[in-house]
């Protein structure tokens, strides 16, 4: 018992107190780790093999989401069905829009992608506005590409808003 003492006061007379400190320290740190991280170590492992039992035994692929359940197969079907939802996203945050172009933009020689270019003008507020670019946002396959917003009158509060969008669709070779 004598020899274990002297040998504790000789680390700490050697140490002294900052490597004690930091002796102390990597003790805790010993503890937490066999405490803590080895036992969800072992955790996560167990849940990665029961993961993939799982799956082993599934026999059939999941269910294609609605959208890729009714896609439409051509070009145009899809970009109309964007028409659609561009009118829908307008009407649910209250944006009507009264004027807007649409055509079918110069493809790439080697590109298999379409690119149709939506130019649009319509006066809204600022909340209907934000509505409106957020859920656009959503839409597969939409770039904003221009939004010009102006005020002419400081007292009133209606935007006149002028939107080009992109909307790229694979082409069927």
């Amino acid at each position: 018992m004598n020899r274990w003492l002297w040998e504790l006061r000789r680390a700490q007379w050697r140490l002294g107190t900052y490597g004690l400190i930091a002796m102390l320290l990597i003790g805790g740190a010993m503890v937490i780790a066999l405490a803590e991280i080895v036992p969800l170590r072992r955790d996560i492992a167990a849940r990665e093999a029961d993961l993939d039992a799982r799956a082993a035994r599934l026999t059939q692929p999941p269910p294609p989401s609605p959208d890729q359940a009714v896609a439409p197969e051509s070009p145009e079907q899809r970009y109309f069905v964007f028409l659609h939802s561009l009118h829908a996203i307008a009407a649910k945050n209250g944006v009507t829009i009264p004027q807007i172009t649409y055509q079918l933009a110069a493809p790439d020689k080697d590109s298999s992608l379409r690119r149709y270019v939506v130019d649009t003008t319509f006066t809204s507020h600022y909340l209907q506005l934000r509505g409106f670019l957020f859920e656009l946002r959503t839409l597969p396959g939409v770039r904003c590409e221009r939004l010009t917003v102006s005020r002419p009158n400081i007292g009133v509060t209606d935007l006149e808003v002028r939107l080009q969008c992109a909307f790229l669709v694979e082409a069927s070779k």
